[in-house]
Order: C-alpha cells, then structure tokens, then sequence
C-alpha cells in the first residue's frame, strides 16, 4: 500500500481530527518516483452501497467483535505459537484494524488497538526478536514473516495514530534483521530462510523501505539493496531478471503467488524510492502476464498457492486463496498510484466487487481461504491454520484508499459505490463530492461536485471496461466520452459548488464463452458483477446444460434479493430458463452464503464436457464422520468415527446411467491416527453399479496408490490425485472407491478421507 503524507514536521506527533480528518506522519526520505494517483487517508470518504456494506461489516463485526487480541498474543507470550506462521496475524490485524479505525473512527476499535498494540511490544526481546520461535529454532523457517507482518502493523499504526512509542520495537525489528542478514561474516542470507526459493523473507522488503522512509537511517537502505541483490543470486528467485525477460510469472521462484506478489509489492515501494525503471517493467510485465493468462473472471488468481501453467484454471478445489486475492489487489493499487492508468481501476472493480466480497461472510465475521468457482463457500471465524483469514480484512479496509481520489489534474473517480468523499487537490484545496447511485444495481449515476468555491479542475471518469454504451450529461446537457491516455473520461471545466454530472452505464446480462480450461461451458455477468447459478435458488440444482451463447434464450429477469442474499439493501438475484427449469443466480460476492452449492461456469448442451459427470447425483461413504465436507465439491470428508473397520468406501449414485472415461479421486486429510487407505491389503478398488441398485462390480483399482499401511502414509500428500482410465468406457448409475481403512498411531479404531471424486466422459 502507497500511503499519502502530508507535510509535517518529521516524526510529529501531533494529529489532526477536523474535517480533513487524520493527518498521517509524514517521511524523512521523499519519494524520487511520486505518485500520479494519491491514495487516500481512509476517512477521506464514505462508501454507503455494496462495498460500504461490506468494509463496515469486516471492521466492526470482524475486526472489533470478533477478533480476539489474546488468540493474536498467545504465541508471543508463550513461545512457539500453534503452527510455524501463526505470528503473522497480530501484524495482519494491526494493519486492518488500524485502516478500519481511521475510516470508522470507532472508538471502541480504537481502544482495542491501542492496547494489543502496547501487550504486543511487551513481548519484544531484547534483542528486538519479536517472533514466536523458541531460541534454538529463529531464523529457520517463517520468523522473519512474522516480523514483517508485525513491521507492516505497527508502523500503519504509527503513521495514522502519530503514536511514537511504537517507534523504537519497530527500529529494534529492523536493527536486529539488518545484524541478521546480510553478506557479512556470521551473516545469513535472507533468502536462505522462510522458504519458497526465499521470497517468503524476502517479501519483509516492503516495510523494510517504509521503516528506511520514515526513519531515514541509511542502514535500512543498504539492507533493501541486499534483498534487491539475493534475489538475483544463482540460488534466489530470480524475481526481476526473468519477469524483464517477459518469462511467466510461473517461472519466477517456485511460482508460490502470495510470497511473490508480496515481493513485487515491496519491490515497488522500492521503485519509489530509487527509481529503477527496469523494477516498474519487471511489474507491468508480471502483471500482463497475470491477466492473460493466470486470472480468474472472478478476479483471483492461483491455483493450490501457485501461479500454474498458462491458462491452467481449473474451477475447483484449492482456487482463489484469499492471501493472493488481497496482495494482488495490493498490486493492483499500487500501480494505479504509480501510472493513473484506468486499466488497474478496472481490475480493482473485478476484486473488489466479486472475489473479495466472495471470500466473506457477508456480515463480515468470517472468511474463506480457497474461494472456487464451483462448490461450497468455506467460510470460517476461526484464525488457527488460515492466514487468509487475517488477509481478508486488510483487503476491504484498502478499498477506501483508491475508490475516489485525486491527481494532478483534479479528481478521479474509479468506483462508483454511492459515497460521499472530501478530497485535497494538489493546490490544497478542498473538494467535496457526492456519488448517488444504487451502483451496480442501477444504471444511473449522478455526482455532485461540491468545491469550496468556483474553481477549474478536471473530474476524471472510469469508464468500465464491460460497458459499451455508457452516456454523459454534464449540468443537463450532453457530452462527450472521450477517454485519454491514461484511460479515464476526463471533464475540464469551471465548477460551481452543486454542480451534476449525469453517467449512465446501463447494466445489462452477459454471456461470457469460456476457452482453455472452460471451453464448452458459459458464465453470465451483469454489469460488474459476475453471477453465479446458486443451489438455493434453484431448487437444489446448480447445473444447467445451456442450450448455446444466446441470451434471449435464457429468458433472464433481475429481481430483488430477500433474507440472506440481502447483504446490501439494493441487493438482487437473477433467474433464467434453461430446458423448462427455473435457475437462480446470485452475484459470487452472495452466492452460496446459504451454505448452499454453487457454480460460475456453467456448461453448453452438446460440447465435450469437462465437468464432473457426478456431481448431480448423491454422495454417500460408509461411515459419516466428524469432519463437513463433500466430495462432490472437492471439500474433504473423514469417515473417523473412533471405532475400527475393515473397509471404507466413497459412493455416487445418479437417477440416469452416465458414460464414464476416467475416474479420479483425491486423497482427502491425513492426522497422527489415519485418513489413508492400507494398501498392504490391496489397492483401493473402484466399484460400479451398472443399474440402480444392482451388484457393486470391481472394474479397476487405484494403481498409482503408494504402498501404504495401517501405521506408515507413504508420504501421500492431502489432495493427491489418482486417476484410473477406462478403455473401453464403462457405463454406470454409481460409483465408488472401496479400501482398508489405516489407523495410523491409534490401532484401536482406523478410518480414511476423501477429498473428491470426479468423473469424465470418454
């Protein structure tokens, strides 16, 4: 995030709560690159619609009541936390909380800050070490994370908060990394640790240039400079070498998104501050290369953590962690502040209206880690195993920052949630602005300028880059929708306090053709927001076979949205008719908010399908277990019921008969005490029932399957695929995959997990 300072004296404390609202601290070292778009103080305007509803909603339900400080704290106060990255959150929190604040200006929020804030700097070392790893153990695996997380809090905090007495941990954290690492003698690498070819650590770059900004202490410069150099080293990541190159972003490091998109985060803080433009191409070429290839419609991207192959995205499963939605929306407004190129804008929109939304409960207490295309949402309040859980918030607590904002030529407007905003313009001086709309439930927007006096500026409009026909009135009459070069509409002219501006930007459905890994199939969107059809409005299906590209066909009608789909209150859901049969669909930022199944892409009637010819039909397995999930949406289940058995088996029973080609199915979660199959008593067969209710018929095994045994996994790994291919296909109305469960360190009992199970055609 790129902050905007005012001019203070350096290291003021003082705050300033009129009606400019909070006055951030400003920096000893100016930027040598400044920004085209300021990013705004967080109370500098107040989003009312969709995106209002939602920032409200993480700050006070997640962030005030939910969040407990004590949970943050525990590893801290009792070394080592509950897994190796469970440090991150408190930093994770503290940013967020520390936005929300600002933009809330929540006194209770407030206090809760500032007291983790203090419990968080008592449990600094004195050394500085302010991680949660035991002596024997720092530095060898995600301690430094946790430090830069705990960096990135702590000094949003100083800067919003003009609290000083944070300072010192902060430059305690920094002294201690820069005496840590470095190319000196008894010196690590900061590459060497962290893991993933070392872009982990490495990623603490980006407050490493804030604390060497705001501090000015030289030593925090050369310590940039080295991370900056390791990446380039034989056994480094490679980051910006290969990203000029124009190599994927998939051949940067081992490809892992979030620690990447950090690193490319902080490598643009560092552009700011030495003005390397071959770090600007690195990014802009990481970021051509994301949308053409590796983004999700939704606006994610990532598949099991990594960047994948091109055009390698698949629609379930571990898709859209939340952690690489947030750090690419972070991208994102980063290089809308650095160019002032609509082109970010509109990828902001796609996050901030679809995927972020989608990874949140919509009253805002819990969020999901991997957010698919199809499935189930699997929302969550609880932060132990999930950093997306702690991402989540920092992502909407940004989105005031960029939704309307200032450049050098006037005002510039990139979202259009109703809002009201009080922007400073480069000449210091003030504009109000009042967004009226029902955005994106209506077409009609009308702004209303409000500067202190008459004054000439620009007022500069995004078009949306899915709206071909929008229209302009200015003060009652016509004008022209001519963008510029940086890709906005913009309006040059005498304000008066009051005047309109009239934008019409007629919201109508869309037929998206997939291609790739989505050919055959289809999704819709309307205006913004892409839909998705939702079990729970169609009558317990969520699989249409679309009869071609024609809209007209579908017969779609908007209505509005009741109960649970009400997230916002000009909140609608959408229907079609496919075949006779009434289809609901909910925008993804609701869809499935239910618990109920959903899906994006949805298939053509007649193309060769690639989805899963089971996932109509009924799943069962032979023991219930404790854990919820479905293997028809790739969410695993455990037949652990702390009893012993000598089989296990994963079934599918459909009403019709279906042609089978190829049989997959994912191993599900391993523990100490089983969730695995003993193979040393065969490998897991697969079982048909050629008609409904007939013998179960062995037509092949799961031969790939290691050799496990009732104590010893083989090393599977959760989520590994086995596939058995048949030749010629077999024809069936169920399915199942049967073996002996294992029992791991427990032998009295024994059970296995599923995590999936698919079936394609021929």
């Amino acid at each position: 995030m790129k902050f905007k300072f005012l001019l203070l004296t350096a290291l003021s404390a003082t705050l300033s709560l009129a009606s400019a609202g909070v006055t951030p601290l400003s920096d000893k070292v100016a930027a040598v690159v400044p920004d085209k778009q300021a990013s705004q103080t967080p109370d500098a305007e107040k989003l009312t619609g969709m995106l209002g509803e939602r920032v409200q909603n993480s700050a006070i339900n997640r962030l005030l009541q939910t969040v407990d400080p004590d949970r943050l704290l525990e590893g801290y106060r009792k070394r080592p936390g509950r897994q190796e990255w469970d440090g991150e959150h408190i930093g994770k929190w503290i940013h967020a909380a520390t936005l929300a604040w600002v933009y809330t200006s929540n006194a209770e929020l407030r206090a809760k800050l500032d007291k983790t804030v203090a419990e968080l700097i008592k449990c600094q070392l004195e050394d500085g070490y302010l991680g949660t790893y035991e002596p024997e153990k720092r530095w060898t695996s995600w301690d430094v994370w946790s430090h830069k997380y705990n960096l990135i809090g702590l000094l949003t905090y100083i800067r919003y908060t003009g609290n000083l007495e944070a300072l010192p941990a902060c430059q305690k954290m920094g002294d201690l990394l820069c005496k840590t690492f470095g190319e000196g003698p008894g010196q690590k690498r900061v590459i060497q640790v962290g893991g993933h070819a070392g872009m982990a650590s490495s990623s603490v770059l980006e407050p490493m240039v804030w604390l060497y900004r705001l501090t000015g202490e030289p030593r925090y410069r050369t310590f940039c400079e080295q991370i900056l150099s390791s990446w380039e080293r034989p056994e480094g990541p490679h980051i910006v070498s290969r990203l000029v190159e124009g190599q994927g972003v998939n051949k940067v490091g081992n490809g892992k998104a979030y620690e990447m998109l950090s690193c490319l985060n902080g490598m643009l803080e560092w552009y700011r501050v030495t003005g390397d433009d071959q770090l600007l191409q690195a990014a802009l070429n990481a970021w051509k290369d994301i949308v053409a290839k590796r983004l999700y419609i939704t606006g994610t991207c990532s598949s099991h953590e990594h960047f994948q192959g091109d055009y390698d995205l698949i629609n379930y499963g571990n898709v859209g962690e939340t952690c690489v939605t947030v750090t690419w929306l972070q991208f994102n407004a980063h290089l809308l502040c650095l160019t002032g190129e609509a082109r970010f804008a509109d990828q902001l929109e796609r996050i901030a209206y679809n995927q972020l939304p989608g990874a949140q409960r919509p009253n805002g207490k819990g969020w999901g880690y991997y957010v698919q295309m199809k499935g189930l949402k699997p929302y969550n309040e609880n932060l132990t195993g999930s950093c997306c859980l702690s991402s989540g918030p920092r992502g909407m607590a940004l989105l005031p920052t960029f939704a309307l904002t200032t450049d050098a030529d006037g005002v510039v407007i990139n979202f259009y949630d109703p809002a009201t905003a009080t922007l400073t313009l480069v000449d210091r001086s003030v504009v109000a602005l009042d967004v009226q709309s029902q955005y994106p439930a209506a077409e009609s927007i009308t702004i209303v300028v409000k500067p202190a006096k008459p004054q000439t500026f620009a007022l500069k409009l995004r078009i949306p880059s899915w709206c071909d026909n929008a229209s302009l009135q200015v003060a009652g009459q016509p004008a022209p929708l001519t963008p510029g070069k940086d890709g906005y509409v913009a309006i040059n002219r005498l304000w008066q306090p009051g005047d309109k501006v009239t934008l019409t930007l007629p919201l109508k459905a869309r037929l998206i053709a997939g291609d790739h890994t989505n050919e055959g199939k289809a999704a819709l969107a309307y205006g913004p927001l892409i839909l998705a059809v939702d079990a729970a409005l169609s009558n317990g299906q969520n699989n249409p076979a679309l009869p071609g590209l024609d809209l007209a066909a579908l017969k779609f009608t908007v209505e509005p949205a009741k109960e649970t789909y009400l997230a916002w209150p000009d909140a609608q859901v959408f229907r079609i008719t496919v075949d006779g049969k009434n289809y609901g669909l909910a925008p993804f930022a609701t869809a499935g908010c239910t618990g109920s199944r959903f899906r994006v892409w949805m298939r053509l009637a007649g193309a060769a399908a690639n989805d899963n010819l089971l996932e109509n039909g009924i799943e069962s397995r032979s023991r219930q277990g404790n854990l919820e999930g479905s293997i028809l949406d790739d969410l695993p289940v455990v037949t652990f019921d702390g009893k012993m058995a000598t089989e296990d088996w994963y079934a599918v029973t459909l009403d019709k008969p279906i042609t089978i080609g190829k049989l997959v199915f994912s191993q599900g979660r391993l523990f100490h005490n089983g969730g695995w199959f003993d193979a040393s008593a065969g490998k897991p067969q697969v079982q048909i029932q050629e008609t409904k209710g007939s013998e179960w018929k062995a037509v092949g095994e799961l031969s790939k399957y290691p050799s496990t045994t009732a104590t010893d996994n083989a090393k599977i790994r959760a989520g590994q695929d086995f596939i058995v291919t048949f030749s010629p296909p077999i024809t069936a109305t169920a399915v199942r995959v049967i073996g002996k469960p294992a029992s791991g360190d427990a032998p009295h009992q024994a059970f296995s997990s599923c995590a999936g199970l698919r079936a394609t055609a021929p």
